[in-house]
């Protein structure tokens, strides 16, 4: 079989995977866009990841430097080995920046 058979065929698999799944391979949303096992489409991004982890320290009152914890660092880059996880510091930064905004918020709710 010749070389160029071969990648004409593994091109058109690929192509009808695509199609099947449902998942774009172009375009400004295909960029980062992970399909999970249910089938939907994940969009990663760094500020969904901080605002995740400033939601699980503070329901759950985890210390902030739960994030530089070596087992969690690990379960993070084995789902996505790209991915710079936050220092304690910035998870500090970003629970303070939500309050400081947040308490405006309340602030005008009642002197309305």
């Amino acid at each position: 079989m010749q070389t160029r058979q071969g990648t004409k065929n593994l091109n058109r698999g690929i192509k009808e995977c695509v199609q099947r799944r449902g998942v774009s391979t172009e375009g400004p949303n295909a960029k980062g866009a992970q399909q999970t096992l249910s089938g939907s489409i994940s969009k990663y991004t760094p500020e969904a990841h901080r605002a995740l982890i400033v939601m699980r320290c503070t329901v759950n009152r985890h210390p902030f430097r739960s994030v530089a914890d070596p087992l969690y660092i690990e379960e993070v880059k084995l789902l996505r080995p790209d991915v710079i996880v936050p220092s304690p510091h910035t998870v500090s930064c970003d629970i303070n920046e939500i309050y400081r905004e947040g308490s405006k918020n309340v602030k005008e709710y009642f002197l309305v």
